[in-house]
């Protein structure tokens, strides 16, 4: 019995875990942008619906319907026999765009938490949003964020 536990339920909460952190790290980025453009709000729109939507209903029925409702759902060109996926990927998935949805939303506050004095002199230093993020604002908001992250993971 211990055995399943080490073989199975270890691996799938650290690869869960960490593409959950790649989704909600892109996500926050995408929920804190202030570009108007109307792909970009589209865009915008979209993450907001799937944060909600994550965090709305129960872990064990975004289960089902990955597991159970993806094989029904049929789209002629990509899947016409339907979405069939093991149960293992079903789990690996599901936990990752539920952790992404959470995750998000101690990132974006962790990363809103830094004075907008620290963008505004990276910025008059010459450095472009990449290098600001890379080098002022992920190292700090990391420091904020790592104890509810770790929360989350446990």
């Amino acid at each position: 019995m211990a055995v399943a536990g080490l073989k199975y339920t270890i691996p799938i909460t650290i690869i869960s875990f960490s593409l959950g952190l790649i989704i909600a790290v892109l996500t926050a980025l995408v929920r804190i942008s202030k570009k108007r453009s109307i792909f970009f709000m589209l865009i915008k729109w979209i993450v907001k619906f799937y944060v909600w939507l994550f965090r709305s209903t129960p872990l064990l029925v975004q289960l089902f319907i990955v597991y159970f409702g993806l094989p029904y759902l049929i789209i002629p060109a990509v899947a016409p026999t339907g979405i069939k996926l093991g149960p293992l990927v079903s789990g690996i998935l599901t936990f990752s765009l539920n952790t992404g949805a959470y995750c998000s939303e101690t990132v974006r506050s962790a990363i809103l938490s830094i004075p907008n004095g620290q963008w505004e002199a990276a910025y008059s230093i010459g450095m472009t949003k990449t290098q600001v993020l890379r080098r002022i604002i992920f190292p700090q908001a990391s420091r904020v964020s790592l104890p509810p992250l770790f929360n989350s993971f446990i």
